[in-house]
């Protein structure tokens, strides 16, 4: 219990929002498909969520080319430059503490067929409670909806885990009609199954490659992000 109060702490202080706890042993079978045997030295995983800016995701609604460039910046850099070093901070603390930690770079991929990286950080914070996965393939917090931005740490630390979400997307089909690469396919979230009945990877990179050739620039991903800006679960208040 103190190591969990010291993990949250932390987390807390170096700037995330959410801060949970995921047992993942009944989901290695799932998880060593795409990481191997590896997955299973860490039993338990700490789960971090760091809300977005309303203002930032308010403004990508009208996919504005230096709004969507913006919050590409914002997105990509800031944020998760933030959740990566705080991570280390709070990984190389559990391991003074006796235990492993690995921590796992917020949105980096790592297996480019699947346009994913080492393990899923939407499924490990779904596991730890602090949301569930929407329709449109995002994690979905009950405050926040989809404004916020994940990070893991795997270990073997025996730490309490929280308690999986109902989903509460219900018949609400806002993401799928307004994707503009068509690639949501408006289907609820099964756990412990690859999330390729929910979204069709494909279809969203292939709008983003579009978008970079036809705006003539070059970075790395052209992000649209329109399903977290237009989620009626994490709109502002001004903007419902």
């Amino acid at each position: 219990m103190h190591l969990e109060k010291q993990i949250r702490e932390m987390a807390f202080e170096q700037g995330w929002d959410y801060c949970g706890f995921a047992d993942l042993t009944e989901h290695h079978g799932y998880m060593e498909g795409f990481c191997g045997a590896f997955i299973r030295r860490f039993p338990r995983a700490v789960s971090l969520a760091m809300r977005l800016s309303d203002a930032v995701v308010d403004a990508i609604a009208g996919q504005e080319q230096d709004k969507i460039l913006s919050f590409h910046n914002y997105y990509y850099y800031a944020v998760d430059y933030l959740q990566n070093n705080g991570a280390v901070k709070i990984a190389h603390m559990i391991e003074r503490s006796g235990w492993l930690a690995y921590p796992v770079p917020a949105s980096y991929s790592v297996y480019q067929n699947r346009k994913a990286g080492l393990v899923s950080h939407k499924l490990v914070a779904g596991l730890a409670g602090l949301g569930w996965i929407g329709k449109n393939g995002l994690l979905l917090t009950p405050e926040n909806g989809p404004r916020v931005r994940l990070c893991t740490i795997l270990t073997d630390a025996p730490l309490r885990a929280g308690k999986p979400i109902e989903p509460a997307c219900g018949t609400c089909e806002i993401c799928t009609r307004a994707c503009p690469a068509g690639a949501i396919k408006g289907r609820e979230f099964i756990s412990g199954e690859a999330d390729d009945y929910l979204i069709d990877r494909n279809k969203c990179y292939d709008f983003m490659e579009k978008r970079k050739k036809d705006w003539g620039i070059e970075i790395e991903r052209c992000v649209c992000g329109l399903c977290v800006a237009i989620c009626p679960q994490g709109k502002t208040r001004g903007n419902k």
